[in-house]
């Protein structure tokens, strides 16, 4: 255990040293359009139009003027800390060698990519797991402190990127039975912190833009067709390590995707070998089923969304959060089929269904 959390923190400090040496590196320092929003933002809060919210710009504030750093290394320093929260939290909960692998995805080069820019991708998935972790707790544990977590983290989701709203929908849909008076009073109350914190910042949109989300986002949009081409081309690229692009060598796409195979392949053939896929994997763990479900829902949103206002393409970086979530089913579910064949059922309960 010593040791997987020694590799974990060994991975945390290289993705820093390459998201410092890209990002010295890059002709723009990793940044793009919305990134000059951000940081403008951070540095200039007279500047603020409501596009984008105003979360991780407040972050990039925050730790420019604890560190003195400009507004763009604050903000590799703010994705840099995400990551390492993430892997921090999630190693006492599902063990640090499942996040090992969890953190080591971030090395991949569309990760490392997100991870690198001044986006906002990095943050925003770092609370989403935490609002899954927590809102899967208090399905458990109906406490007040649970409830305010989760409301916090509702919250700020939304401060991040708009889309956040959409768990809140994912909770309704849970429809989490409430028993007790007391849980009754706080589940009011959680509800409340959450409309307000969403209310006070749509208010503040509305009294400096005129708008609830800082313009006209309902707009013409590509033909059918041509939306639902993007879209399986987005769920394509998350499944392959070598992306499709409109226009690339078919020789390159072709032997990439063939090495993937034979790798899929050889994997399937290790766990046949070492024993029989339990397929209760994917039932028996709430944690899963909340991930799983998040990740859908997310995806639904997101393409319901692109179908009616034209903002950018649905490229990796609008397709992680879900990804990130599906990712760690599927890590826990490895997890817990690893434990079986090696004849460790109660580990296997023990690391996939933390109480």
């Amino acid at each position: 255990m010593k040791r997987d959390r020694l590799y974990l923190l060994l991975i945390w400090l290289l993705l820093g040293l390459l998201m410092a040496a890209l990002s010295a590196w890059h002709p723009t320092h990793a940044t793009s359009p919305d990134s000059a929003h951000y940081l403008r933002l951070a540095m200039d809060w007279r500047t603020y139009n409501g596009i984008f919210p105003p979360g991780y710009s407040l972050l990039i504030g925050l730790i420019s003027s604890i560190t003195s750093l400009s507004g763009l290394w604050a903000s590799k320093l703010v994705n840099w800390l995400a990551l390492g929260f993430f892997g921090w939290a999630w190693a006492g909960r599902v063990g640090a060698r499942s996040v090992l692998f969890l953190l080591g995805i971030w090395l991949l080069p569309a990760n490392l990519r997100i991870a690198t820019y001044t986006w906002s991708e990095t943050v925003f998935i770092a609370l989403l797991l935490e609002a899954i972790w927590w809102s899967y707790r208090l399905s458990i544990h109906e406490t007040r402190a649970n409830a305010f977590r989760v409301a916090g983290l509702l919250v700020a989701l939304v401060w991040v990127r708009y889309v956040g709203l959409f768990m809140i929908v994912y909770l309704m849909l849970r429809r989490t039975a409430v028993r007790r008076t007391a849980v009754r009073r706080t589940a009011t109350l959680y509800i409340l912190v959450y409309i307000f914190g969403i209310a006070l910042l749509l208010t503040a949109n509305v009294a400096l833009t005129g708008y609830l989300f800082g313009g006209v986002r309902l707009l013409p949009t590509e033909p059918w067709d041509e939306l639902l081409r993007m879209m399986a081309v987005a769920v394509l690229n998350e499944i392959l390590l070598y992306n499709y692009r409109p226009g690339m060598a078919v020789e390159l796409f072709g032997s990439a995707l063939l090495g993937q195979i034979l790798v899929l392949a050889m994997l399937i053939r290790y766990v046949r070998r070492k024993g029989v896929w339990i397929a209760s994997g994917f039932t028996s763990t709430p944690l899963v089923h909340h991930l799983f479900g998040v990740g859908l829902l997310y995806f639904l949103t997101l393409f319901m969304l692109r179908s009616i206002s034209p903002f950018d393409p649905l490229n990796e970086r609008l397709m992680a959060p879900g990804s990130v979530c599906w990712l760690m089913a599927l890590v826990l579910v490895g997890q817990s089929q690893h434990s079986i064949i090696s004849k460790s059922p109660v580990r296997a309960e023990t690391l996939t269904n933390p109480s």
